[in-house]
């Protein structure tokens, strides 16, 4: 089992259980019991709902480029080995941060490490770029492209995943723009958790499981045939649906 679909497990579990908890106290009967949240409280509880999934979402493509870079170094005898676009997202990945305005001695500095690389019989260590703050089902399907995966979901999970539910967002975009709006201070958990209910969450819970699971999915089929690689006569493996 990839750590991706591991982690995921634990996610989807601690989620159910605040869901569950959310479901009994918006019963009719809850409102009586005094241990029962109410009001203000409650409306919190929803709004970090909400941010566990976001939780859930972006970790789950973080672990599965993770789970992608302790393939490439496992197989990979030497980064000359990347296809082409697994080779670009390790430069970006690995030397993105360390460029722009530098001095001659520190490019000079970055030139020699990268030669260095080219002639090692091992990859060194390095972890691929993934989205951070805006993981909707966008990012996430340009991210797995950047590294070689093409992306593709049956027509039903499409259809829902890719349907406005609110200002012409997605589910997940929709997710994303909360998880942004609570993160940088624009609206209070209060006041998201006043727009939501259990049931609200539970749709959006339920369809970003199902889109996790295909993602990750792709991942470990990709890294199952070494899609990353090139065959040996230099060309680039490729790797569909048909070949997973």
């Amino acid at each position: 089992m990839t750590l991706a679909r591991e982690t995921l497990d634990v996610r989807r579990q601690e989620v159910e259980q605040l869901l569950a908890y959310l479901k009994q106290s918006e019963e009719p009967s809850s409102l009586s019991r005094p241990d029962s949240p109410k009001g203000e409280t409650l409306r919190i509880l929803r709004s970090s709902c909400y941010m566990m999934i976001y939780s859930m979402v972006e970790s789950t493509m973080s672990l599965c480029l993770q789970d992608l870079t302790s393939a490439v170094i496992r197989t990979a005898s030497s980064i000359r080995d990347l296809k082409d676009e697994v080779f670009e997202h390790y430069l970006v990945s690995k030397y993105n941060s360390r460029l722009g305005p530098i001095s001659r001695e520190k490019g000079v500095s970055l030139v020699k490490e990268f030669m260095k690389e080219l002639d090692q019989a091992t990859i060194p260590e390095f972890t691929f770029a993934s989205p951070s703050g805006n993981c909707n089902d966008k990012q996430i399907e340009k991210t797995m492209e950047v590294v070689g995966i093409k992306f593709t979901l049956d027509s039903g999970l499409k259809k829902r995943v890719k349907m406005f539910v609110t200002n012409e967002r997605s589910t997940l975009d929709a997710l994303v723009q909360v998880r942004n709006d609570l993160a940088h201070g624009n609206r209070t958990f209060s006041e998201v958790g006043q727009d939501c209910t259990e049931k609200d969450l539970r749709r959006i819970f339920d369809l970003s499981v199902d889109f996790l699971e295909v993602v990750i999915q792709h991942f470990e089929d990709y890294i199952e045939v070494s899609g990353y690689l090139k065959n040996l006569d230099g060309a680039e493996n490729s790797f569909s649906d048909d070949a997973a």
